[in-house]
């Protein structure tokens, strides 16, 4: 079969479904016709239409969140978000993409001239931050390849670590390592990422820090209180191991 004919049989399929409702029209143009999908129809969708089809599927999720498809929600996100002032719906489209993950939307946006260390919340934090409390890995090493500061702060003093390790975000922990995140840098409370995991009962995390170069010394007995006034003897067992 020639490829006149493949094409011929495609686009007759696509009718024919089309009559049938299997697909709707805004399907075969999003396919068919991405340029006319995002230039005229995307800008007439309010932003809560808008987001939710990014869900839908891939083809909608790609097409919503181009840089094309970023640049279009900056009259809808003003619309509903006057109080933020200009720089509002960027700060809100970012907060909700680095919360659900969504890689796509986060490099459209750092495309389409964003800091990727712009502060998203009054507490300071940024997109990393967000990462690693909702546990996101693959939007974390997206942002750190688009050179995010690892040991950037909140105001409380608190990195991307700090809220890994007393979550429990494992591998966000290792990403963050990885990366160069100092192990050590405590937050204004005082806790180090390793007093964090230790506090909240992380037995793997703990090694991974110690490993990492946290802790040591004469904090050992330090550490082992902590542990013991927790009752988390798990981890009294991997810090005398470690001391030992």
């Amino acid at each position: 079969m020639d490829t006149q004919n493949v094409h011929e049989e495609a686009e007759s399929d696509t009718v024919t479904y089309l009559r049938c409702g299997m697909i709707s029209i805004l399907d075969v143009i999003a396919v068919k016709l991405p340029e006319v999908f995002t230039a005229e129809i995307l800008p007439k969708l309010d932003i809560k239409d808008t987001l939710n089809l990014a869900q839908v599927n891939k083809t909608y999720n790609a097409a919503v969140w181009s840089v094309e498809g970023v640049r279009s929600m900056e009259t809808k996100m003003k619309t509903h978000l006057v109080k933020f002032g200009k720089k509002g719906w960027i700060t809100e489209l970012l907060y909700w993409a680095a919360s659900y993950g969504n890689v796509p939307a986060v490099r459209a946006l750092l495309e389409s001239g964003v800091d990727v260390d712009q502060v998203l919340a009054e507490d300071n934090r940024t997109a990393l931050h967000i990462a690693a409390i909702f546990g996101q890995v693959a939007l974390m090493k997206a942002l750190i390849g688009a050179g995010a500061d690892v040991n950037k702060t909140t105001s409380g003093n608190q990195t991307a670590l700090i809220f890994a390790a007393m979550l429990g975000q494992s591998s966000c922990v290792v990403e963050l390592i990885k990366a160069g995140a100092d192990v050590n840098l405590a937050s204004n409370d005082g806790d180090t990422p390793l007093v964090l995991a230790i506090k909240h009962g992380y037995d793997a995390i703990v090694g991974m820090l110690i490993l990492a170069g946290a802790g040591g010394g004469k904090e050992y007995g330090q550490l082992i209180a902590v542990a013991k006034m927790c009752k988390h003897e798990n981890i009294v067992k991997v810090l005398e191991q470690f001391r030992a």
